[in-house]
């Protein structure tokens, strides 16, 4: 049996682990500039974390600015201005707090057809203005 380049690595003392999903609270965040948090499902999205990971670099792009992986426990109210959630169940403490929450459908229902990313961001760029 042949071993793949994986193994053979791996067989030479090589560690390789995937970035950990945050099962308990089942979901992923990202922080958007300084101050807008991006958060989708970690459990009902069916595409890659990578693919996942590039839609939400698009965002902020759109935005004119970077995304950091975060532990959502890492930030306080006063670091949030807006949230972003695509298909994201409500977190209660986030409702309580004065912060504009967006809501929108899921990043593999938005990234399933070109028609479909055009359409999300020109919502996207009216709840901006609104």
């Amino acid at each position: 049996m042949e071993l793949t380049k994986y193994n053979k690595l791996e067989k030479l003392g090589f560690i390789f682990w995937t970035k950990k999903k945050d099962t308990e609270i089942g979901f992923q965040s990202y922080l958007i500039g300084e101050s807008v948090v991006a958060l989708f499902s970690s459990e009902s999205s069916e595409i890659s974390l990578n693919e996942s990971e590039r839609f939400i670099k698009s965002v902020a792009c759109f935005l004119n600015e970077d995304a950091v992986e975060i532990s959502i426990e890492e930030l306080t109210k006063e670091d949030i201005a807006m949230i972003f959630r695509f298909e994201c169940p409500k977190i209660e403490i986030l409702e309580e707090y004065d912060i504009k929450i967006l809501s929108y459908p899921s990043i593999k229902d938005i990234c399933s057809t070109s028609s479909s990313k055009e359409e999300f961001f020109m919502k996207f760029k009216e709840d901006l203005i609104s």
